[in-house]
């Protein structure tokens, strides 16, 4: 197990465009913005029967009142609805942005061909027409209108350096930080797009359905990164890379093969279906270290000391694979804060015995010993490299009478 050191809620905002488009009649708009509006509604009326994240229906478990007490099958079933109309309202949120990120486009093509069209009126009045023409559909003050351009600005902005994933998976933050434009400029940018990649190998791994939001705007994006997310190499300011392509020059007789598994695999060879990590002398229900009761039961457990391992809510571990430019090959880069002393992962690969002239991780006993060999299976931990100034330990610690590091 490895440790690192360590190292805000968004005001509402109308949903303009999703309320507009199912508003009839368009009072005051040009065939031109009927018909793109048409369009808008279409795809979103298919993407809200396809895409589960974004279907708005009140909908309650079946046979259960929740407004009968607090029992743990009533309070199970609030939390139920509880998450369920979050992920609705997070997925009404992305469409929100796309559209209001790609108006910002419609509304800079449209004053181009205003000016064209008008050439006798100054860039300021160009832009008023414009505006004019907006709010006749929107039913805004043009004041109203420019001060969401401004914010609408900034989702385009993000868009354009990090690509649709940056503005789509977003904190809720977003709003506020496009409307104060704090932390736009120190090469805010620039960050953006040296991690742009990064940012699409995450989600089309853990969300591989994301890109079909865009369908909103008649946009169609193909998956580019597919599999488990390790096996992507992310390279900064360019595509990520496969993990294999990144050890050809080892010039293995059948290449380079990864296995990422959840958890350790027996070698039933070398150990039977006996588990050598477990210590029989411990208590599996007490924690050797804080002497707490361990489970694997989230409500029962009262350990703490590894909550983000066992005994609590897993989540994906937020680090990426990424090339080094020293020439040490592979690295392991965080994509998010660590408090410290937080345990990051667990070694993962096969228990077995006897291998010998490779890296092993040895565990056991005096009387007793394993090998956790990470050659051709494990997890993110096999990638973790050498550093002159680490930022992380390796640790052994105790879960349930077995022995993890």
């Amino acid at each position: 197990m490895t440790h690192v050191p360590q190292s805000e809620g968004r005001p509402s905002v109308v949903f303009a465009w999703l309320c507009l488009i199912n508003q009839s009649p368009l009072q005051g708009a040009s065939p031109k913005v009927v018909t793109m509006l048409q369009q808008i509604q279409m795809a979103q009326l298919a993407i809200l029967k396809r895409h589960p994240f974004v279907r708005f229906t009140v909908t309650r478990e079946p046979g259960i009142d929740i407004r009968t007490g607090v029992s743990g099958e009533v309070f199970r079933a609030v939390n139920t609805l509880c998450l369920k109309y979050y992920n609705q309202c997070q997925s009404s949120r992305a469409l929100e942005m796309i559209v209001q990120a790609y108006w910002i486009e419609c509304y800079e093509a449209r004053i181009t061909v205003l000016r064209l069209e008008n050439p006798s009126l100054s860039a300021m009045e160009v832009r008023m027409m414009g505006l004019k023409e907006a709010c006749t559909v929107l039913n805004w003050k043009e004041k109203d209108l420019r001060n969401r351009i401004a914010i609408w600005r900034g989702y385009k902005e993000i868009k354009d350096a990090g690509g649709w994933a940056s503005l789509i998976f977003a904190s809720a933050g977003v709003y506020r930080f496009c409307k104060y434009r704090t932390g736009f400029g120190e090469g805010f940018s620039t960050r953006l797009r040296h991690i742009r990649s990064s940012l699409e190998v995450a989600a089309d791994t853990l969300h591989p359905g994301w890109r079909d939001l865009l369908q909103v705007i008649g946009l169609r994006e193909t998956r580019q990164y597919h599999g488990h997310p390790h096996e992507w190499v992310t390279v900064t300011g360019r595509p990520a890379v496969p993990l294999s392509a990144t050890y050809e020059h080892t010039q293995l007789p059948n290449g380079f093969h990864y296995r990422f598994i959840d958890d350790c695999v027996l070698d039933t060879s070398a150990f039977g279906t006996t588990d050598p990590r477990r210590v029989p002398e411990l208590d599996p229900d007490v924690c050797f270290v804080c002497k707490e009761r361990q489970s694997d039961e989230i409500e029962k457990n009262q350990c703490s000391c590894f909550p983000t391992l066992f005994g609590g809510v897993r989540s994906p571990v937020p680090v990426q694979l990424f090339h080094t430019t020293s020439g040490k090959n592979n690295g392991v880069i965080a994509r998010g804060n660590f408090d410290r002393g937080i345990a990051i992962g667990e070694f993962k690969g096969l228990i077995t015995k006897g291998i010998e002239g490779v890296d092993v991780m040895l565990g056991g006993t005096r009387t007793r010993t394993y090998q956790i060999f990470q050659g051709q299976m494990g997890n993110f931990t096999r990638f973790i490299n050498h550093s002159c100034r680490p930022n992380s330990q390796f640790q052994r610690f105790y879960w349930r009478d077995a022995h993890y590091g």
